[in-house]
């Protein structure tokens, strides 16, 4: 193709063309493997966005993970392909294959690191580890994954920090997504407290946030007497909740309890216990 090409410029160019228009012919093909990238990037992910026609329907989230990789891999197909066009083109693939030869070991030592984040990634998606949306720790690192790609995942934290992390170093997850979570709030309460009115505060914000909220896979109820400490015992409530929305139940649950002791004169933390002795 490369050949045809510069016989139908050298034919309309006559005596004016000059092999440095190789240069302007190498960047239309670059931006046609661009334009070929975005055009496929596009088909892809319609061919996803039109899977509820499919018999056997997935998860909408492991579809986009999949969607987002197939892009990925295309691209890199579409620019490794072209490159290794180009360069047989302008030099000779006989010459660039014994060069490959006395450099083999170098590059394939090189390479290894850009396999070993390739394969990770494809492992990743076939046990579906996690997948686009899902909110995961790697290591000390905690986000939504943003976007998963050929050879590095990205996370975004929730303060807008975007971690991109190769896949072949990502050896522990932990998915804050996968299940329901569990709500737990400890209330502490001064012994001096009356416990039938802590319970009838605690059972008023229980009856409250779950009228306020229609998420709980399990409702909001009063655990008992968890612990008895030095200054206060401490009552739990507990919940469960669809993933990612236990974190709301708990402020709310926090807020309403505290407004409900403040209007009730209860106290957290008996205050003659906390007075030190001269």
């Amino acid at each position: 193709m490369l050949k045809k090409l510069d016989v139908l410029l050298n034919d309309y160019l006559g005596g004016f063309y000059d092999p440095t228009l190789k240069i302007l012919k190498i960047i239309l093909i670059f931006i046609v493997a661009i334009l070929i990238v975005k055009i496929g990037k596009l088909l892809i992910k319609k061919f996803f966005e039109n899977q509820e026609k499919f018999k056997f329907k997935m998860e909408d989230k492991r579809l986009d993970t999949i969607s987002t990789l197939m892009a990925s891999v295309f691209k890199y197909v579409i620019y490794i392909g072209v490159i290794i066009f180009v360069l047989s083109d302008m030099l000779d693939l006989k010459s660039v294959l014994a060069a490959a030869g006395v450099g083999g070991i170098a590059i394939g030592l090189g390479a290894q690191s850009l396999i070993k984040d390739t394969i990770s990634g494809f492992f990743i998606l076939l046990e579906d580890q996690f997948a686009l949306g899902d909110v995961i720790t790697i290591e000390d690192m905690t986000g939504t994954v943003e976007r998963m790609e050929l050879r590095v995942t990205r996370l975004k934290h929730y303060a807008g920090d975007v971690y991109i992390i190769p896949n072949g170093e990502i050896k522990r997850v932990t998915n804050h997504t996968r299940d329901n979570k569990m709500v737990i709030v400890d209330i502490p309460v001064a012994y001096s407290s009356s416990m039938k009115k802590v319970n009838e505060i605690a059972q008023e914000v229980c009856e409250e946030v779950k009228s306020e909220f229609s998420i709980f896979t399990e409702e909001p109820h009063i655990l008992g007497i968890t612990n008895l400490g030095e200054h206060n015992m401490n009552l739990r409530i507990t919940a469960r909740t669809f993933p990612n929305e236990q974190w709301a139940v708990e402020r709310r649950i926090r807020m309403k309890i505290k407004e409900g002791f403040e209007a009730s004169g209860l106290e957290f933390f008996d205050r003659t216990t906390l007075m030190k002795p001269e």
